[in-house]
C-alpha cells in the first residue's frame, strides 16, 4: 500500500485528538439488508485491476494494469471469455446503450467493439486543455514548491502512539479483530514513512538553499508541471447517454472536477459542469437517459444534472446512522443504475450500498460489502436481473458478489432480529 494511501486510511480509523482506538462504525442494519455476500472473483495480483462494469449480458469487464494495460472480460464466476491489450493504462470502463465498450485514461478515451476490436480512438477534450493552459499549470506548481510540508514525522509520532495503545491493549488480551490487523501492518508503515520523512527533509533542505542560477528553479518547476499534468490527465469515469459521451477529470486549475461532454465520435468536447468536489483522486459521473448523476463525495450527496450541465435535485447528507444517508468522510464513492433507471450508491470506507429511484427516494438497503477500508474507488455494477450487485475492493485486487437473499433467509433473520430486540427489552 502507498504512504499516502495508508496514511489516510488510518486517519480515518483513528481520528480522534485522543487517539482513540474506535474503528468507526456506522448503525448496525444488517437486518434490513436485502443481499448478502456470496462470492469473490479474485484477480491475479500481478494485474491489478482500476476499475470493471457490466455489459448487458452480465458479463464483468475489467480495466486492468498500469499502462500498457488490458481488458478482460469475465462471465459471472469469474472465468476469462475475452481479453486484449491496450496502449495506455485503462482508468475508467463502462459500456454505452449500443453495446460498445468506452474506455478511458491517460487523456485518451477509446471505443471499442463487443469482441474487443478497436472501432476509434481520439485525445480526450481535457487533455487538450491541459495542453494549452500550461500557464496555469505552472502558478500551480509553483505555488506547491513553496508550501511542500513535512506531514510524514507528524505521522510518525501519531502512529507511534497508536502502537504503543495497542501494544498495551494487547498485553491485556483486548485487542479486536481490526486493531490487531493495524498493529500487524503498522510497523512496517512507519519503517516507509521514516523513508518519506528523509526524503521531506531532502526536499526542504534543497528548496531552502539559494539558487545557483535561474536554470535550476526552472528545473524543479519543470518536474513538478510534468507531475501536474499527469495528474491532470487522469479520467476518473467514462460513461455514454447514447447520445453524448461524457468524462470526469480534474480541473485545469485547482483542485475540482470537471464533467467534458463530446460526441460519440470524440468530438466537440466542452465543459458541461464544473466545480465538482472530490477526494482520493476519484469522481463517479455516470449518464444515463434521466441525466447525469454524480457521485459527489466530498459534499456527501448525489447530484443530478442533465445533458447541458443543468443542476437538478440533489441528496445525501454525512450520516453515521440512517439507511439513506452516507457514512464516512468522502460518501458515496461510485454510482451505477439497474435497467429500471434505479440508482445505487456504494461507499469505500464502510461497504455500504443502497438503491434510490432517480428522484432520490430511499428504496432499499442492499447491505454492507466487507472490504479494506479507505478513500478509493469501488466500482459497482447491477446484474440485468437486479439480483446480483457486484462491487470492487481495489485493495485486495477483488469484484466481491452480493445476492438478493431468498425470502427464507429473509423471513429467519426477520424472526431472529424480533427475538434478539425482545431480549434487550427485557
Amino acid at each position: 500500500m502507498q504512504i499516502r494511501q495508508f496514511v489516510y486510511v488510518l486517519t480515518l480509523i483513528f481520528a480522534t485528538s485522543s487517539f482513540a482506538l474506535a474503528v468507526e462504525q456506522p448503525a448496525n442494519i444488517d437486518e434490513k439488508a436485502t443481499h448478502e455476500q456470496v462470492g469473490l472473483i479474485e484477480i491475479p495480483k500481478e494485474s491489478p485491476i482500476n476499475a470493471f462494469c457490466l455489459n448487458a449480458e452480465g458479463q464483468l469487464l475489467t480495466a486492468m494494469g498500469s499502462g500498457p494495460g488490458e481488458i478482460r472480460i469475465l462471465d459471472a464466476s469469474g472465468e476469462q471469455v475475452a481479453a486484449w491489450q491496450i496502449s495506455i493504462k485503462p482508468e475508467a470502463i463502462n459500456t454505452a446503450p449500443d453495446g460498445t465498450i468506452l474506455v478511458a485514461g491517460n487523456g485518451q478515451v477509446m471505443r471499442f467493439s463487443p469482441e474487443g476490436k478497436l472501432l476509434s480512438k481520439a485525445k480526450s477534450p481535457h487533455a487538450k486543455a491541459v495542453e494549452d493552459n500550461q500557464e496555469d499549470l505552472r502558478q500551480q506548481a509553483e505555488q506547491e514548491l513553496s508550501q511542500i510540508s513535512r506531514p510524514a514525522a507528524a505521522m510518525i509520532e501519531m502512529y507511534t502512539k497508536m502502537m504503543d495503545q495497542l501494544q498495551a491493549k494487547q498485553e491485556k488480551g483486548e485487542l479486536n479483530d481490526q486493531e490487531k490487523k493495524v498493529l500487524k501492518i503498522l510497523p512496517d508503515n512507519i519503517t516507509r514513512l521514516e523513508e518519506q520523512k528523509a526524503l521531506e527533509e531532502q526536499q526542504a533542505a534543497e528548496l531552502s538553499q539559494p539558487e545557483e542560477s535561474g536554470e535550476s528553479k526552472e528545473a524543479k518547476i519543470a518536474v513538478r508541471m510534468k507531475a501536474l499534468s499527469q495528474r491532470k490527465l487522469h479520467v476518473a469515469s467514462v460513461s455514454s447517454d447514447g447520445k453524448f459521451v461524457y468524462i470526469a477529470a480534474p480541473a485545469v486549475k485547482g483542485y475540482t472536477y470537471d464533467v467534458w461532454r463530446m460526441s460519440p465520435e470524440f468530438a466537440d468536447g466542452q465543459i458541461v459542469v464544473t466545480d465538482l468536489r472530490g477526494c482520493c483522486g476519484h469522481m463517479d459521473v455516470q449518464a444515463c437517459e434521466a441525466g447525469l448523476f454524480v457521485a459527489e463525495n466530498a459534499r456527501h450527496r448525489v447530484a443530478r444534472f442533465d445533458a447541458d450541465g443543468v443542476a437538478g435535485i440533489t441528496w445525501g447528507k454525512a450520516d453515521r446512522s440512517g439507511e439513506d444517508g452516507f457514512t464516512s468522510c468522502c460518501n458515496p464513492m461510485n454510482v451505477c443504475f439497474n435497467k429500471s433507471g434505479d440508482v445505487y450508491t456504494a461507499e469505500s470506507n464502510t461497504g455500504r450500498i443502497k438503491r434510490f429511484a432517480a428522484d432520490g427516494t430511499f428504496k432499499e438497503f442492499v447491505g454492507d460489502v466487507k472490504l479494506v477500508p479507505g478513500c478509493k474507488n469501488v466500482s459497482i455494477a447491477v446484474s440485468p436481473d437486479s439480483d446480483k450487485v457486484y462491487m470492487l475492493d481495489i485493495t485486495r485486487n477483488h469484484i466481491v458478489l452480493m445476492q438478493r437473499k431468498s425470502a427464507e433467509t429473509e423471513a429467519t433473520e426477520t424472526a431472529e432480529a424480533k427475538v434478539e430486540t425482545t431480549e434487550s427489552s427485557l
